[in-house]
């Protein structure tokens, strides 16, 4: 009797291997926007198919494998960028192994359906069917970096304000039209949609309302009107990829809208 055995081409595995992963740094750099060249994605990705010939030359634990598998990784971060930078080789990191694991997957399924197994002897795809899976990958690659790109290129923070012995965090929209700011101290303005504050809170116009209000006019094209404001007892904002830093601000609580696409609020840019 033959024992059954798996037979690996080298060549198909690096090629695989060199497409995700030329692909997977491209997307990276197209998201994170950081500067690179074709030569440095090339030689990455080659390194990278070379590397996919390890598993299948030394057998390792995964408690040793996973941490080679992640620094191995970091190092084609290191090749394809020409920033150094700690702060964005960590994105840079995190940005590579999230596409990796998504495009992975529809090549390897991309590549099985183009595979011929119908009488029981296997046959690689076509250089042809090799080339469209190729060209669909990076389609999609393409596609999905722009989406993702134009979405990060939305300016938005975390802010942190606490307030009565209550803490709420708020996903806020940078707006460099929201110029309202109280009018005795100057303060810059945070306009929160009451809903996302709990009763009491998210009614400022309720008779017995717990905090200390103030009245802040604005203009708009539409109009003018008046918010009903409170100051908190501390409140920090956490910009994308960087360190918290308290601010001074008062929150006005917009009791009209529910969301201000998609976000709680609209913040100035002028705070960051």
């Amino acid at each position: 009797m033959y024992e059954e055995a798996t037979v690996i081409y080298s060549d198909v595995l690096f090629l695989l291997n060199f497409a995700l992963d030329y692909l997977c740094l491209f997307i990276t750099s197209r998201l994170l926007n950081i500067k690179t060249t074709l030569g440095r994605l090339a030689i990455a990705s080659a390194l990278g198919g070379l590397y996919s010939f390890l598993p299948y030359l030394v057998k390792l634990p995964v408690f040793v494998s996973l941490p080679l598998h992640i620094a191995f990784a970091a190092l084609l971060c290191l090749i394809s960028f020409e920033s150094r930078e700690p702060r964005r080789l960590l994105p840079a990191l995190l940005g590579f192994i999230v596409s990796g694991a998504l495009l992975g997957g529809m090549i390897s399924g991309l590549y099985s359906l183009a595979s011929d197994y119908s009488d029981g002897i296997y046959r690689e795809p076509s250089l042809g069917s090799f080339l469209l899976i190729l060209a669909l990958s990076a389609a999609v690659a393409w596609c999905y970096s722009l989406i993702c790109r134009r979405k990060i290129n939305t300016r938005s923070s975390f802010v942190r304000i606490r307030f009565d012995k209550n803490e709420l965090t708020l996903n806020l929209l940078c707006d460099s039209g929201n110029l309202v700011t109280e009018p005795f101290s100057a303060l810059p303005v945070i306009i929160v949609s009451a809903a996302c504050f709990k009763h009491p809170y998210d009614d400022p116009e309720r008779e017995g309302y717990p905090l200390p209000l103030r009245a802040v006019p604005y203009a708009t094209g539409n109009g003018r009107g008046c918010y009903l404001a409170f100051r908190p007892d501390s409140a920090e904002v956490r910009p994308l990829a960087g360190k918290p830093k308290p601010i001074d601000v008062y929150i006005a609580i917009d009791t009209v809208n529910k969301s201000f696409s998609g976000y709680d609020g609209i913040m100035p840019t002028s705070i960051l």
